[in-house]
């Protein structure tokens, strides 16, 4: 049964990545109900709701995005406890979301919850925040406020040049082989 699972999310995301959206939909919705026999506590269950509601979403079907997103989050929360990577996508997801419905704050509180979140599973300046911070800063110049944008933004510019700074210092050292005897 997880083979079929396994082969169907895999499908689906490959018609997903060529447009094929129908098809996208009906390999994500046949993966749901294998899903489903899984039980509630399995996140291959979670992540068969969050690959159909991001899809749904992508084409601003919100309305059937939104509950696909918040039984995926309620599952992981039941997984994981109330901090896991995962929790935090989920978050960040119904920020987005709200923030396209205009349920402004709603969506702001999801994405300060899924900001805290990966500060406390990674660290204030890792590049796992830079995603929700560039979405955030967005999220803030729709709202008019220039002054919080500007931070956002400011420490978004920060991780990314660290993010930059460390590839290019990890790609310009050059491994020396050891001499042949």
């Amino acid at each position: 049964m997880s083979e079929s699972w396994k082969k169907l999310v895999e499908e689906g995301n490959a018609a997903y990545e060529r447009g094929k959206i129908p098809e996208a939909e009906v390999k994500f919705l046949a993966a749901l109900e294998e899903a489903e026999k899984f039980g509630e506590e399995d996140a291959r269950l979670a992540l068969s709701l969050n690959n159909l509601a991001a899809m749904y979403h992508e084409q601003g079907k919100y309305t059937m995005a939104e509950p696909l997103y918040k039984r995926a989050l309620d599952i992981r929360i039941n997984i994981h406890g109330e901090r896991h990577p995962d929790i935090a996508l989920n978050h960040h997801n119904l920020a987005v979301l709200y923030s396209a419905r205009r349920m402004y704050q709603v969506a702001e509180k999801h994405y300060k919850t899924a900001l805290e979140m990966k500060e406390y599973l990674f660290g204030s300046e890792s590049p796992e925040l830079l995603n929700t911070l560039q979405y955030f800063a967005q999220f803030m110049k729709v709202q008019n406020r220039l002054v919080e944008r500007q931070l956002i933004e400011s420490r978004a510019k920060i991780i990314a040049a660290k993010v930059a700074e460390a590839k290019e210092d990890c790609c310009s050292k050059e491994e020396t082989a050891a001499p042949l005897a």
